[in-house]
């Protein structure tokens, strides 16, 4: 393997690591076209089967930051502000309520919706939801869902190549910027609106055995029962 190889297959993992972690926010899906793009503008050097198993692993190893992240520090966490520019608290509150009634298929949902990846993974180690199960969501949707941006976006990059004729690239490129930008703006109108009203964060539940707040008293009542048995002790 030459060091122009290893440069390219570095910048592939790097590319949809950083990207994952939010280090430039920019959609993950531009980084597994670039990938496809290198294979099908340098197949010799860059050899499809590496190049799909780097972009899954840049994009699980992402992942994995941030639900470790998210299980180290728990519910103290979301009160960066930081953090709250990510996930707010009533977005947290509604990824909750979705881990509780959906599980892997949140996990699922969340790789098709830009707006919620960073803070579904979060609240996943925060929550301590099972490191297996999210492993192997993120590995399903490494092997299926990369594999379909990949290899598609290999045909489309191998199809303009053969053109060979400068304004094609170009459109080509306009047309793969404004497509990512629809479909960006496409899944976050798709958002899921999970049931209004969720309850409290598990992440901030009560200690166990803390006592209630009695119940205000009714000063009239009071009063009343006073007088009542006034009345009785009288008699």
């Amino acid at each position: 393997m030459t060091t122009e190889a290893l440069g390219w297959y570095a910048s592939i993992f790097f590319w949809l690591f950083f990207t994952g972690i939010g280090i430039p926010p920019c959609p993950e899906e531009a980084g597994i076209l670039y990938a496809a793009g290198l294979h099908a503008l340098h197949p010799e050097a860059v050899q499809w089967p590496l190049a799909w198993l780097l972009t899954g692993a840049g994009i699980v190893c992402a992942d994995l930051v941030l639900y470790g992240v998210g299980r180290r520090w728990g519910a103290s966490l979301f009160e960066h502000r930081w953090v709250q520019r990510v996930v707010s608290a009533e977005r947290r509150l509604r990824i909750e309520k979705g881990f509780h009634e959906h599980g892997v298929k949140l996990l699922l949902l969340a790789r098709l919706l830009p707006p919620l990846r960073t803070g579904v993974f979060l609240i996943a180690g925060a929550i301590r939801f099972s490191l297996l199960r999210f492993f192997l969501a993120d590995v399903a949707y490494g092997v299926v869902g990369v594999g379909l941006f990949f290899f598609g976006g290999t045909w489309l990059f191998d199809l303009i190549r053969r053109s060979e004729h400068l304004a094609i690239y170009l459109g080509a490129a306009l047309a793969i910027v404004y497509g990512l930008y629809r479909y960006y703006r496409y899944l976050h109108d798709r958002e899921p609106k999970l049931v209004e009203g969720a309850p409290v964060s598990v992440l901030q539940t009560p200690a166990a055995g803390a006592p209630a707040e009695p119940q205000a008293k009714d000063p009239a009542a009071a009063a009343a029962a006073r007088d009542e048995a006034e009345k009785v002790l009288r008699d």
